[in-house]
């Protein structure tokens, strides 16, 4: 549990940018599922999308968010872009019924107490395929992840807004 570290943050914030240089330094880390389906289900033309049903969505992002944590090694530090608690926050955001099941595995699949989190940060906010959340919408997301995590008991480390190198020297500090 406690080489199991989150960053989380609304959509847009550099999670994924911090990520990818911390696998460039080689640590182990789990990519955003999230974009993944996206970005496979509009190549193929699914309906497995956040702006077609949320919940159908969002219960694909558990489970696999779920086996990222099972399939994780807990040798050595791992990072993971978002949690299984980041779905939870987003369907309470839209203001959708959470699976009983759903918190019953946050509370049994801890990850490491401290979770950093990416604040708003408009100046590198931008909408893309896969993002198509607005800013303000990505403002409200924001609060729901903050109250979820502490929700759970998890105290958060906001990364400061700085450069990505910065931003990984923090979190590693």
């Amino acid at each position: 549990m406690e080489n199991k570290i989150v960053i989380t943050g609304a959509p847009g914030t550099g999670k994924t940018t911090i990520i990818n240089q911390l696998k460039s330094l080689g640590y182990s880390c789990s990519n955003e599922i999230s974009r993944e389906i996206i970005a496979e289900q509009i190549a193929t033309g699914g309906d497995i999308l956040p702006w077609k049903d949320l919940t159908v969505f969002s219960n694909s992002v558990f489970s696999l968010r779920k086996a990222q944590y099972i399939n994780a090694s807990t040798e050595s530090l791992h990072f993971f872009d978002r949690s299984m608690i980041d779905v939870i926050a987003y369907l309470k955001a839209d203001n959708l019924k959470v699976s009983n099941q759903f918190f019953e595995d946050c509370k049994k699949f801890r990850y490491n107490n401290t979770v950093f989190y990416t604040p708003i940060w408009e100046k590198i906010y931008h909408k893309d395929l896969q993002r198509q959340e607005s800013l303000s919408s990505a403002k409200k997301i924001e609060k729901f992840i903050l109250t979820t995590y502490k929700s759970f008991g998890y105290s958060l480390v906001e990364i400061p807004k700085q450069s990505t190198k910065q931003r990984v020297d923090f979190i590693l500090s």
